[in-house]
């Protein structure tokens, strides 16, 4: 483990009201987890990359020239990239972890449920309703969410089917919190911000969709970012590691006359 990933670990359980001096070293394994651009990434974005320049090809040769369409797959490939290089490294961390007794009961918060159906039955409604203005471009979007929606399940199933890594009551709080910042890495807004770049390009979107795409973008990305922030809990009292030193009392009071 680099000096860098600790340091974060240890940033992490301060910013959830555990300041520590050196976390346990299986929550230090676990928390290391969260770093996923590594070298680890690069085998991922090997296979991720070069399907994703393909995927966006045959989308521009199948639906026309599009800006999202660029846009959409590169979210894919990050999305992908990132989600499966944390869990290759809990794969090898669930190898040193017995397993923990009863389920996480996690699941997606009511807020990200909310960015996901406006994501996604807000994208389909405005792609429909072009269909009798600009038929190519509604059902290449329409395509896109699609993939989008594929991409983001496969995401979620994939961290709320793995196993639980946790060792203690503290260990199993922080796999709890690290899961709902995982969950995140499906990101329903990733659906709904790249046909902004046809407002801004004004290059197919159908004349008076720019303020709805405007408005049904900012509505996604405000919910997901409620959900985030409502996501975050502090962590409950436990030992997650060696406490930090007290600092001594210092002896403010004059010398002594000699």
């Amino acid at each position: 483990m680099s000096a860098s990933e600790h340091e974060a670990g240890l940033r992490w359980l301060a910013s959830r009201g555990r300041r520590v001096a050196r976390p346990t070293p299986y929550i230090d394994a676990l928390l290391a987890t969260r770093n996923a651009v590594t070298i680890h990434s690069l085998p991922w974005f090997l296979l991720f990359g070069p399907l994703a320049l393909l995927g966006a090809i045959g989308h521009l040769q199948l639906f026309g020239a599009s800006v999202i369409a660029p846009a959409y797959f590169a979210c894919f490939a990050i999305q992908l990239t990132t989600s499966l290089t944390v869990r290759s490294r809990q794969r090898q961390l669930a190898k040193q972890t017995h397993p923990w007794p009863g389920a996480t009961g996690a699941r997606p918060g009511g807020w990200f449920l909310a960015s996901a159906v406006l994501a996604y039955g807000g994208g389909v409604a405005l792609a429909l309703s072009m269909l009798s203005t600009a038929p190519a471009y509604a059902a290449g979007w329409l395509t896109l969410l699609g993939v989008s929606a594929l991409c983001s399940v496969t995401i979620l199933a994939g961290f709320l089917r793995g196993p639980v890594l946790a060792q203690d009551e503290a260990s199993f709080a922080v796999y709890r919190e690290l899961l709902a910042e995982n969950l995140h890495g499906a990101a329903p807004a990733l659906a709904a911000v790249p046909p902004i770049l046809e407002v801004v390009t004004g290059h197919r979107l159908p004349p008076g969709y720019g303020p709805l795409t405007i408005a049904y973008a900012g509505l996604v990305v405000a919910a997901e970012l409620i959900a985030y922030v409502r996501g975050r809990h502090p962590l409950p009292p436990g030992h997650y590691g060696d406490p930090l030193p007290t600092p001594s009392d210092v002896d403010w009071s004059p010398p002594k006359a000699v």
